[in-house]
């Protein structure tokens, strides 16, 4: 089981487990879809956190149209989270992806 990082405090011991620990956790997903205005991924974490992280996802690209679509994470908690991709312009209608970055970053709130 992973140690997560934490905020030391005076007195804490310094153990292999606390000096290997990380707040923090990131990735990228290679999106592709046909014919969709909005887009959903379950993602998980490498290693589970001990609560839902902070979150933040960004497509990499805004190239032709991936730049009329936004990334966010929801349905976040301590495993994983649920990748939502959406147009931002209903009028411009559906489009299709292949294999475009999408970025993720989690931290542990303070």
């Amino acid at each position: 089981m992973a140690v997560p990082a934490t905020l030391w405090q005076p007195g804490m011991r310094i153990t292999a487990g606390r000096l290997n620990a990380k707040d923090y956790q990131a990735g990228t997903i290679l999106v592709s879809f046909t014919n969709l205005a909005s887009y959903t991924q379950i993602v998980t974490f490498p290693t589970p956190f001990p609560v839902a992280p902070i979150m933040n996802a960004e497509i990499s690209s805004g190239a032709g149209s991936t730049g009329r679509f936004e990334a966010r994470p929801i349905n976040v908690n301590p495993s994983g989270f649920t990748l939502f991709i959406l147009l931002t312009d209903a009028a411009e209608g559906p489009d299709t992806w292949a294999n475009v970055a999408v970025h993720w970053t989690a931290v542990m709130p303070a």
